[in-house]
């Protein structure tokens, strides 16, 4: 991974630290009764229970390709694994760097290609809690993802950078254990319209203009034009990645798409601005790999 993503990485162990102090403080105020029911000995017995009830269907070799043990993370602050069958339902945990912070389980509901999670616990998707409550089954070769139905075009950006397939367990997408050892086709089947997003070939762009910049917090959000657009192939929540000059390591989402060009948003930590602010004339790919071969 590039630089940038192994600063945000690493922060989280830090990030979770700070969180996990503030929810110990402020336990009595802001966890309340429901959290403490959720970590209860009795909620965690029924977990593991749980989960014995989807090993044991798992096992039974009769469960559909959707079924089965999944994770993403960092293997830092964000370790999520999600077990499900369509009899037993589903069991979900999130552990980090201070051990287990948010966990649920419950019943799940399968229609219209999409797998529905049923909480028995409030589903608080915050900080370094909770989980999409409606994944897209997705098969690629041998493998089996599970996406958020907010997070497919997310996938196929991974994908045309070059993230995924990944060869790892960690990733920042549910996938079936062991699956990461397994081949892939040369692109997965996306449910339309998201199959649009997926390229046969990165797209290189290069800044023409910027068109403003402003600062929040510890952080320079930059709006610029690309000289790249829909006759290009290119799509809103498109991202780039910068490969010129080769010192930086940001990447910019797509907003906005004319025929010619595309209008772009970047943020950029203050501290990461020792490496180069942007300019006219810097080159973006859809691909990181073409950042790792100039």
């Amino acid at each position: 991974m590039m630089r940038a993503y192994k600063a945000r990485a690493s922060s989280n162990c830090l990030f979770a630290a700070i969180l996990g102090f503030v929810s110990l403080t402020l336990c009595g105020d802001v966890v309340g009764a429901k959290e403490e029911k959720k970590f209860s000995k009795g909620s965690k017995a029924k977990l593991e229970a749980k989960k014995v009830l989807i090993d044991e269907e798992l096992d039974a070799l009769a469960a559909p390709p959707w079924a089965g043990r999944y994770y993403y993370g960092d293997g830092l602050g964000v370790n999520v694994a999600l077990s499900l069958a369509p009899k037993s339902g589903f069991a979900f945990t999130w552990n980090g760097c201070l051990g287990l912070y948010d966990l649920n389980y419950g019943d799940v509901l399968e229609a219209d290609g999409k797998i529905r999670l049923i909480f028995k616990h409030p589903n608080d998707r915050q900080g370094f809690e909770g989980i999409a409550p409606e994944l897209i089954p997705i098969a690629w070769g041998k493998r089996n993802y599970l996406i958020s139905t907010h997070e497919v075009v997310k996938f196929a950006n991974a994908i045309n950078a070059g993230f995924e397939p990944r060869e790892a367990i960690g990733g920042r997408f549910l996938l079936k254990e062991g699956d990461q050892l397994k081949a892939v086709d040369e692109q997965p089947k996306l449910p339309s319209p998201y199959s649009e997003y997926l390229l046969k070939e990165p797209i290189q762009a290069e800044i023409s203009s910027i068109k403003e910049s402003r600062i929040e917090k510890d952080e320079r959000i930059t709006t610029l034009i690309l000289n790249v657009g829909s006759e290009q192939g290119v799509k809103p929540e498109m991202e780039f990645y910068v490969y010129s000059p080769s010192t930086v390591a940001e990447w910019a989402r797509i907003t906005q798409v004319d025929k010619s060009n595309s209008e772009a948003e970047v943020i950029q930590r203050l501290a990461d601005e020792k490496y180069g602010r942007l300019s006219i004339g810097w080159k973006f790919s859809t691909s990181v790999k073409r950042r790792r071969t100039d």
